[in-house]
């Protein structure tokens, strides 16, 4: 019997022998190339906390991630938050993305971070929290040469002798110490613990910079830390750079005497001769039971501390009661202070130690100041104690307690209160194109109610009112000038960063002012003959609101159209995608317009623009939306029987 023989192959087929050799080959060669991918593929645990779980986010597991330094990232499946037991050393450089859902907890039993030799580390989108050391720095310490970013990020509730959250240390203010990069970020309710010393020293509830370190803060908000100097920042022999920040109910508590800044406080700058530089930038309810409720600057040297376009209200120096918003000293008698484009509302100064409330915004010693297209309205510098109607304590410098080289320009005070005498301004200043006016000083014989002292006149001044009792001049800032009321609005925001207080249509303020800065607070220009104060009348059109803000298809008639905002004057008129339309002139802050059917018959979305054709100027574009449907909603009438 023939054996069966094995078949024969088709083209295009291999033997089933030959096709497992070969399958077998393609299998080895599969694993090979499977195993060069795995030798060169990087792993995957060396930068990632975590496996996707929240077990598998540890402390041990963030230990080992630092241990080789570079990028850092977690995969806990979630919001997490990891409490550390003891600090982690940085030497290199190394980043930190909590991706927005990572807490580093320091279990109010130890600081976070320790950067060393010339270290750098990155947080970015990450929360630390209840950091505690007994020295300086209660989440992050950065030694000398160090550098420490933090961007998208918060540090909470942490606590340390000097620097509730961070201290940047140096050797002295010529030297280089580190460097802080703050951007996007949050600080709050974290405490510095030292004790005072008399004439200042130790503090910075959240940051304390010194030894000639630099730090930048921006788009940053810093609420409720406390320390006995500058509840937020403390800065000693280093320079410091704010912008865009925020910050709000700082305290700073100060039991020693004489220092305070309930936000920030400053004692030198880097080799003394540095900046501290704040701008664009919002001080509101800060608190100082000693000097300068938002900040306190006593720069040595030259050091220079420059405002720019920012906002205080509401901020309050108790105890000695001086500077409610800032108190600035200079301790060799240049170290200046410029503040140009800001504003000071409602803040106080109210001394409770027996001394004089004075300075209820800025209290000023042995400096050069100049002030600039500035507003000062509704400061108090009001002692709270019972005293006699005759007794100065009660209060000088509503506004400003000056120094002797004090230059005000182009500024507005105005609605300011002391408790005895200068309800605007207490001592010497000279003073150009600035509207001093309706101030209080509550003395029993009505006498230096808006200054105490006669100032020297730039020219092109307002002060109002004006009479004389006996031998003594009321009100009488600038001797031998005529009062004026300068027929003024009431404080808002008519455009810029910083609310104003607007002229009035025929105020003898417009067109009065001479050499006058190019712009007013706002950043409007100044054109022609420029105006007395900060604001610059039609200096510029803003619209803040148009009502109504759109029409329907199935209702299409004639609208009026009210336009508020600020700049208006009789020759405004208001454009529909650039073109004039029916305008009817109410005040600088409002005018209507009619726009006919013809404009409201077709779907889509127009500008709205103010023009004034006198200044050629326009302002920016509001919107006013046709729809197909607009509803009207009947509310039914409930009458009691």
């Amino acid at each position: 019997m023939k054996q069966p023989s094995e078949p024969k192959s088709r083209p295009g087929l291999i033997p089933p022998s030959k096709r497992l050799s070969g399958e077998i080959g393609l299998l080895l060669v599969l694993l090979l190339v499977l195993a060069l991918l795995l030798a060169v593929k990087p792993a995957q645990g060396a930068g990632v906390v975590g496996s996707g779980t929240p077990g598998s986010c540890t402390e041990a597991a963030l230990n080992t991630a630092l241990s080789g330094g570079g990028s850092i990232s977690f995969n806990c499946g979630g919001s997490h938050t990891i409490t550390l037991t003891s600090q982690k050393t940085i030497n290199s450089s190394t980043t930190i993305n909590g991706g927005g859902q990572i807490t580093l907890s320091g279990g109010g039993t130890t600081r976070l971070f320790n950067l060393q030799n010339g270290a750098s580390l990155t947080l970015q989108n990450v929360t630390l929290r209840d950091g505690f050391s007994s020295g300086d720095g209660g989440a992050i310490y950065v030694e000398r040469l160090s550098t420490l970013t933090l961007t998208n990020s918060a540090i909470n509730s942490s606590t340390a002798a000097n620097g509730g959250a961070i201290a940047l240390n140096g050797w002295g203010s010529s030297d280089a110490g580190g460097t802080l990069i703050v951007t996007n970020s949050s600080f709050t309710g974290n405490q510095s613990t030292a004790n005072a010393i008399p004439g200042g020293g130790n503090g910075g509830g959240a940051l304390y910079i010194t030894g000639g370190s630099t730090a930048t803060v921006s788009g940053s908000t810093f609420s409720s830390n406390t320390s006995v100097n500058g509840g937020g920042i403390h800065i000693l022999g280093a320079n410091l750079t704010v912008s865009n920040s925020t910050f709000t109910a700082n305290i700073a508590n100060n039991s020693a005497g004489g220092g305070g800044g309930g936000a920030i406080y400053v004692d030198g700058t880097k080799n003394f001769s540095g900046v501290i530089d704040i701008s664009l930038s919002t001080f509101t309810n800060n608190q100082s039971n000693q000097l300068g409720g938002a900040i306190f600057t006593f720069p040595e040297g030259t050091g220079s501390v420059l405002i720019d376009q920012s906002l205080f209200d509401g901020n309050s120096a108790t105890g000695s009661g001086q500077g409610g918003a800032i108190y600035h000293q200079s301790a060799t008698s240049n170290g200046p202070l410029n503040i140009s484009n800001s504003s000071f509302v409602n803040n106080n100064a109210h001394a409770t130690d027996g001394s004089a409330s004075s300075g209820g915004a800025l209290w000023l010693l042995d400096a050069p100041v100049t002030i600039t297209s500035s507003t000062f309205v509704g400061n108090d510098a009001t002692t709270p104690l019972p005293l006699a109607a005759d007794d100065w304590r009660r209060g000088f410098g509503g506004a400003i307690r000056t120094s002797d080289a004090t230059t005000i320009v182009n500024s507005t005070l105005v609605n300011n209160t002391a408790g005895f005498v200068g309800g605007a301004i207490a001592g010497p200043a000279t003073v150009r194109n600035t509207i001093i006016a309706n101030n209080d000083g509550d003395n029993p014989w009505d006498i230096q109610e808006n200054c105490t002292d006669e100032l020297t006149n730039g020219g092109s001044n307002i002060q109002f009112p004006q009479k004389t009792t006996g031998n003594w001049n009321d009100y009488e800032c600038f001797a031998g000038q005529t009062a004026v009321n300068p027929q003024v609005g009431t404080l808002g925001n008519y455009g810029g960063p910083t609310p104003t207080v607007p002229l009035l249509a025929g105020s003898p303020a417009i067109n009065a002012g001479s050499n006058c800065p190019a712009t007013d607070q706002r950043g409007f220009a100044r054109s022609g003959v420029c105006d007395i104060g900060a604001y610059e009348f039609g200096g510029g059109l803003i619209i803040t609101s148009i009502a109504p803000p759109w029409s329907g298809l199935n209702d299409v008639q004639d609208v009026t159209l009210t336009v508020q905002g600020a700049g208006f004057t009789p020759s405004t008129v208001v454009r529909w995608n650039g073109a004039n339309r029916a305008t009817t002139y109410v005040s600088p802050f409002v005018v209507t317009a009619v726009l006919p059917a013809a404009d409201l018959d077709t779907l889509g979305s127009y500008t709205i623009t103010v023009y004034d054709p006198d200044r050629s100027l326009e302002s920016d574009p509001a919107t006013f939306t046709v729809v197909s449907q607009l509803y009207e909603t009947f509310l039914p009438v409930v009458v009691k029987p």
